[in-house]
């Protein structure tokens, strides 16, 4: 069965270009959940955690409906540290300079659930992946004048790969649009699960 509506349970214009990137139009649809991290919890449950919840909290808009919804979160964290979005110029500041000449994790996770507009939503699957990035070194200057751009601000871990902080990454072993908050490949796989294929039907080629 295909499933004509796609919801993203976020805000970020990233993840939505990323949907674009697949194919995908989506209905922009941002969840208000308490984000707290719980103690002792670990980035890899933190992370799986708030995928789960903007999935349920998001779950409301399909009812009655027929749809798919997808819900991410993206973790950066530096052993057991979670480096969550700066609030100011100094935290900002502080996360490249403890980033800087390191390897740090990032983990996103996407949940995706479905409903046909009768029966219970179900849900179709979560995945999680999972990058290490490293850095070359990073002056205070360095990470002053990057604060300045505007780029760092709402930004988890104070960067965005795919912006101004290219400079400053020396590799990444993993999914680059993983970092970017959006993994394609997990992503793709659990919308095919719920019926949206990201390729086009053979009868669609050109005659």
């Amino acid at each position: 069965m295909i499933f004509p509506r796609l919801i993203l349970a976020s805000a970020s214009p990233r993840r939505a270009q990323l949907l674009a990137q697949l194919g995908f139009d989506c209905e922009i649809c941002p969840q208000d959940i308490d984000e707290s991290r719980w103690e002792g919890e670990s980035p890899a449950s933190y992370v799986s955690r708030m995928a789960r919840e903007k999935a349920r909290s998001g779950s409301s808009q399909l009812f009655d409906l027929t749809g798919v919804l997808i819900a991410a979160d993206t973790v950066v964290s530096l052993g057991d540290e979670v480096l969550a979005k700066p609030e100011s110029p100094e935290q900002a500041e502080d996360f490249l300079l403890a980033l800087a000449n390191t390897t740090h994790e990032v983990r996103s996770a996407v949940c995706v659930v479905a409903s046909d507009g009768n029966s219970p939503i179900t849900q179709i699957g979560e995945a999680v992946s999972l990058t290490r990035v490293t850095f070359c070194d990073v002056s205070r200057d360095e990470a002053r004048r990057y604060w300045l751009t505007g780029e760092p601000r709402g930004k988890a871990g104070g960067y965005a790969i795919q912006g101004l902080a290219a400079a400053f990454i020396r590799s990444i072993e993993g999914s680059y649009s993983g970092v970017m908050g959006l993994p394609l490949f997990e992503t793709a796989a659990l919308l095919k699960k719920a019926g949206l294929d990201c390729l086009p039907p053979e009868e669609a080629r050109e005659q």
